[in-house]
């Protein structure tokens, strides 16, 4: 039996597939990367309420230092502060186990939204606790 060679047969074959594969491994890494600002967003979101609910009232000021807790908090861990968002409510108002609510948002602007065009993922996350009671 003859073997015949099949010129250039591998490289139509990758030719065909290397994309596709691509598309799956860019995807797979922005995947990653919005979760990876979720996780991010959750602990900071945390680390406000924590200290959000220790407090007997919620003035401006203490609100801003919220703010300021949390930001932080997510810039430490290589968020842009630019692309941020961070609310701070209490919709119960500072009564003893109501909750307070910190909630933040980021812009993330993903690899296959620059091949394809598009606008960049808003990605959230909220946590809630109950406020103590004769907090400082």
């Amino acid at each position: 039996m003859l073997l015949r060679r099949h010129k250039g047969q591998a490289a139509a074959e990758l030719a065909l597939v290397l994309p596709v594969l691509l598309l799956i491994t860019l995807g797979c890494l922005d995947l990653g990367r919005a979760f990876s600002i979720w996780l991010t967003l959750a602990n900071g979101t945390r680390e406000g309420a924590r200290y959000g609910c220790t407090l007997s009232r919620l003035s401006e000021s203490d609100r801003r230092r919220i703010v300021e807790r949390t930001e932080a908090d997510l810039v430490s861990q290589g968020l842009r502060c630019e692309d941020l968002q961070i609310e701070v409510s209490t919709p119960l108002g500072m009564t003893g186990a109501a909750p307070i609510r910190v909630r933040a948002s980021y812009s993330l602007p993903l690899v296959m939204l620059y091949l394809f065009g598009g606008e960049p993922v808003r990605i959230s996350a909220e946590n809630k606790m109950a406020i103590l009671p004769g907090g400082s």
